[in-house]
């Protein structure tokens, strides 16, 4: 069975990401913000089952300025009812949610104010999927990070970092390949070192191909093993025509898909879209593969 989801924001409904300027802050308003945000966020998970879209990427703008050293934290117990009522609605339904931080969270960075940034980063994440009592099967997905004139050496300090994290980090992260630096075959060595699952994103992997010989499927299958019994996840989509190579395209192409969905049709898998059409295109797609969940 294969199910689709969409990233981040329904373009029908209010918005989960709210924010304001930093020179703003201020606890109350914090406070407000991200609690409209978590209101905005019901919305759409509601929405999302009124659909039958059961896969989904929650904003990482979710709270305003969430792992920044002015924000001391007070949205952990004040939204603490919230959060578990979202929580409990993800888990009665049966959703599979995610989240993925920018690109910005750079683990491997040489400069320690960068990685405790990351690691700050990342414990704003999974403290999001811990007030929602969510098990991990919800994952935090992350980049490999900069290769800094030396990939091999880049490499070891990722893995050693990742090895390195609190195991209730460790145990909700998922790797995805990139599009300039770490190729699905360099983070599929990186999994199988690190205990960690891969994402394969296949549009950065026609980007910036790898694992000569092997088709799509293949590359796939070769990243199963380290969901360990878990369902797989990947990312797909489509380049945007007249823009820079890598750019995402505004809705999934359904004749490109069409194509790897034919090579792909009987495997397990959660594939979540990467358009700017959001459900727009989960809807478009599920309309031409009614088999689609």
């Amino acid at each position: 069975m294969i199910r689709i989801g969409y990233v981040g924001i329904n373009t029908e409904l209010p918005t989960a990401s709210r924010t304001f300027r930093l020179a703003g802050y201020s606890v109350g308003r914090m406070l407000d913000t991200a609690s409209a945000n978590l209101t905005a966020l019901q919305q759409i998970l509601t929405w999302n089952v009124d659909h039958g879209i059961f896969l989904f990427r929650i904003t990482s703008n979710l709270i305003p300025f969430g792992s920044h050293p002015i924000n001391r934290g007070e949205w952990k117990q004040v939204l603490r009812d919230e959060f578990a009522k979202i929580g409990w609605f993800i888990r009665d339904q049966g959703m599979r949610v995610s989240m993925h931080p920018g690109q910005h969270l750079v683990l491997n960075s040489p400069h320690e104010a960068t990685h405790e940034s990351a690691l700050r980063e990342l414990d704003y994440h999974e403290t999001i999927f811990s007030l929602m009592e969510l098990d991990f099967d919800h994952r935090i997905v992350v980049h490999g990070g900069g290769a800094y004139g030396n990939k091999a050496k880049a490499t070891r300090v990722l893995v050693a970092r990742l090895l390195e994290c609190d195991s209730r980090i460790r145990l909700r992260l998922a790797l995805e390949n990139d599009e300039r630096v770490f190729t699905a075959q360099n983070i599929l060595a990186i999994c199988q070192e690190s205990g960690i699952p891969g994402v394969l994103d296949v549009f950065h992997h026609r980007v910036l191909p790898s694992l000569p010989g092997k088709g799509i499927r293949e590359v796939i299958q070769a990243f199963t093993p380290s969901w360990a019994g878990t369902r797989q996840k990947i990312h797909y989509s489509n380049q945007e025509p007249g823009k820079v190579l890598g750019s995402h395209s505004s809705q999934v192409n359904i004749d490109a898909f069409s194509g790897f969905y034919q090579e792909i049709h009987d495997l397990d898998l959660d594939i979540m879209l990467e358009s700017k059409d959001k459900q727009e295109s989960v809807l478009a797609l599920r309309k031409a593969f009614p088999e689609l969940k």
